[in-house]
């Protein structure tokens, strides 16, 4: 089978299109012919080794895809070959892979493959953000860091599903600032141009309750405080400047009460409790029109080098997706 692979730590240029041995399903596991591959900041940190995981050469990154089954290993009885379906599992860049049964879900009718690739990571780490880390209740107003990428377009809207009485979001565009209005935010400011805190402040005194937090670095992470009501709460997910100081001041958050959390996706995709739920609602109301899933941009499977270039300068908006 054809694959993305690389044999060294590196940038875009390491990743090479390969023939690989095709895997076989393992008991609980399921074989996939992939069609399409969601890409995520995460991979461009893998293959240069800076990510949780570190890679076993040759290396084939991608963690997402969605496709049809073709084979299920002993044990799994819920999955038929033919099934269309998404998954979380190791290797997606390759038109074949495979993923443990508990981290595969169907695609409801009137999904798109390239659709439904864009859901699994990023789809899951908006919902959860929002209600298992930053608990946001009804009523309660919500500041998105990088609201046009793939995450944020999709917590924009979840937030207002869940009842947000505000939501902010901060881009670096002009043009990402149009498109995420257009998902139903109440402000959206462009970092490059205007401090967020500032604005903030300055739309709702008492400042939001909730922040998502994926920039990185010590001034982004003063600021977001700076932007939280009493009793608010900053989720911590990501750092996509690389820059990943940030002080944690714990006497500084006790005059308002404030909270600071962490989240990471791979401890829970095995608790499926926590998972098929919201990934079924959030699947199903993309499949009514009733969620936009971006899209922002597709590459063939060939051409993965360019799409991690354009992930890692920050110039694309919502889900990149490698085509099989």
């Amino acid at each position: 089978m054809r694959a993305i692979r690389f044999h060294a730590l590196g940038g875009p240029d390491v990743l090479r299109v390969e023939d690989a041995p095709e895997p076989t399903p393992k008991p609980g596991q399921v074989l996939l012919a992939v069609r399409a591959v969601g890409l995520n900041y995460a991979d461009t940190m893998f293959t240069k080794g800076q990510y949780f995981i570190r890679p076993t050469f040759p290396a084939i990154p991608g963690m997402e895809a969605a496709g049809e089954v073709l084979a299920v290993g002993e044990g799994v009885t819920d999955l038929r070959v033919g099934d269309r379906v998404m998954a979380l599992g190791d290797g997606a860049y390759a038109e074949r892979m495979v993923a443990p049964a508990y981290s595969v879900y169907p695609i409801p009718k009137g999904l798109s493959f390239e659709q439904a690739a864009a859901l699994p990571v990023q789809g899951l780490t908006a919902h959860h953000v929002l209600t298992l880390s930053g608990r946001l209740a009804p009523g309660e107003k919500v500041l998105v860091h990088a609201a046009a990428g793939g995450v944020g377009t999709l917590a924009v809207q979840i937030a207002r599903r869940l009842g947000a009485s505000f939501v902010a979001g901060t881009v670096g565009s002009p043009a990402k600032a149009d498109l995420v209005r257009s998902l139903g935010a109440d402000l959206v400011v462009n970092y490059r141009e205007d401090d967020f805190a500032t604005q903030i402040r300055s739309a709702v005194k008492e400042g939001v309750d909730v922040v998502l937090e994926m920039l990185g670095g010590t001034d982004v992470y003063k600021r977001s405080l700076a932007c939280l009501a009493p009793m608010g709460r900053m989720v911590v997910f990501g750092a996509a400047t690389a820059d990943v100081r940030g002080t944690v001041e714990p006497i500084g958050l006790m005059h308002k009460n404030l909270s600071i959390t962490g989240y990471y996706m791979t401890p829970l995709i095995k608790r499926r409790e926590l998972c098929a739920p919201p990934l079924a609602e959030l699947a199903a109301a993309a499949a009514e029109g009733a969620l936009r899933v971006i899209v922002g941009k597709t590459y063939p499977l060939a051409d993965a080098a360019e799409a991690h270039r354009d992930l890692a300068g920050r110039a694309s908006t919502g889900k990149l997706v490698l085509v099989v």
